[in-house]
């Protein structure tokens, strides 16, 4: 509940990633930075901004997108350093 308050904008730093190999980095960001303050205006998801926009949608379709934005992809390494840290206090 509280990451669907935001409306995606906590994954905005790995859309623009996803982004940056087909528009470069910097542009992405732009890119980026801009439909984020659409979401913020209109208070639209993100996904849905991201994917009508003519732009993106040349490079990721919606299910691109949607995986993107889902924040259990945006998790990296956290579970195993959780499991580490959990077995050393085990030992």
């Amino acid at each position: 509940t509280n990451l669907d308050l935001t409306k995606g904008l906590i994954v905005s730093e790995a859309v623009m990633m996803g982004l940056g190999p087909y528009l470069g980095r910097q542009y992405a960001h732009d890119l980026v930075y801009d439909i984020c303050r659409n979401v913020i205006a209109s208070g639209r998801p993100l996904v849905d901004l991201l994917a009508e926009n003519e732009e993106v949608s040349k490079y990721l379709n919606r299910e691109a997108l949607e995986k993107l934005c889902d924040p259990a992809n945006y998790l990296g390494e956290a579970g195993a350093m959780v499991d580490r840290v959990l077995a050393m206090r085990e030992e």
